[in-house]
């Protein structure tokens, strides 16, 4: 077997629990009476709208300071809207870690499978290439002075006085979250992770212990085939980058939100709510070292406890 049997065993326990929820809604639409069917649907939840003191006050009590380097995941439409939209939002987190922060935002070009987006073969050129991670990285990308990493599926684009530190070498990187990735040097610079409108399943940075514990880690995330692929980087220079691609079967088994409680007690998660959603905010050095124990130790992961 390519997986341990725990692995399998998620997988199929998962397929069948999907299953049995469709067919259960199946039953429950036929067995309506016919007037309940006539029903019109419930109306969307209100957006309340979030003014910009609500968002620094947040950030405040979240300890975002200056001098703070930062990884911002987006959804902000679950939060709310809001007032100002990405730009008043792109600027407070600027203004909040200051002249001496960086600001890093995960700038993807793809949002399905990473493994259908390399085999499609197309070039990744770092002044073109759109973000498909939201509409606050589509803004960043807009604004002049962002150093993006030359990566074709995990491009990151970095603001600050050391965004060049952050970005420079992940196209030397055999996989996106390796030793000289953008996710590496923030655990090396002590940075945070912000969550803004999302959860934990949209924290890349999970992988980046897959990726440093390397043969040592219990699951076999990355299919063996090496994609070798042509990225322009912002000076029009090209280069063929060598990378592997995330197994979709084992990405079906991933669940991030496993370690939410044992972040939350560790100290290593803070969060806040925010109109319908939270803000969050991770140690990225604390929550590498904690997944680190608890896979050594506990062989226990983001898919799962491991064995067999």
């Amino acid at each position: 077997m390519r997986q341990p049997l725990s692995i399998y065993i998620n997988f199929y326990g998962k397929a069948a629990i999907r299953l049995c929820n469709k067919v259960e809604r199946r039953l429950r639409r036929y067995l309506q009476a016919p007037n309940e069917l006539n029903k019109k649907p419930a109306q969307r939840e209100n957006r309340p709208t979030i003014d910009l003191a609500t968002l620094a006050a947040a950030l405040d009590k979240l300890g975002l300071v200056s001098g703070d380097s930062v990884l911002v995941h987006s959804g902000i439409s679950n939060l709310g809207k809001v007032a100002g939209g990405p730009r008043a939002i792109f600027d407070l987190i600027q203004e909040t870690v200051g002249s001496q922060g960086n600001v890093l935002y995960p700038v993807f070009p793809f949002g399905g499978l990473m493994y259908d987006h390399l085999r499609s073969n197309s070039t990744f050129d770092a002044r073109t290439a759109p973000s498909k991670m939201g509409a606050l990285t589509e803004y960043a990308l807009k604004i002049p002075g962002g150093r993006r990493s030359l990566h074709p599926s995990h491009s990151v684009l970095a603001f600050g006085n050391r965004s060049n530190d952050f970005v420079a070498e992940h196209h030397l990187c055999s996989t996106p979250f390796a030793d000289k990735s953008p996710f590496a040097r923030l655990v090396e610079a002590s940075g945070k992770i912000l969550l803004l409108g999302v959860g934990l399943n949209s924290t890349t940075s999970f992988h980046r212990i897959e990726d440093r514990l390397g043969v040592d880690f219990p699951v076999r995330v990355y299919l063996d085939e090496v994609f070798n692929i042509s990225c322009i980087d912002s000076d029009g220079q090209e280069y063929k980058v060598s990378t592997m691609a995330h197994d979709p079967f084992i990405s079906r088994v991933r669940n991030c939100q496993l370690f939410r409680n044992i972040f939350l007690q560790a100290g290593i998660l803070h969060e806040v709510a925010v109109g319908n959603g939270s803000i969050g905010i991770i140690d990225a050095r604390a929550m590498e070292e904690c997944l680190e124990q608890f896979c050594r130790r506990d062989r226990f992961t983001i898919y799962g406890k491991i064995w067999g």
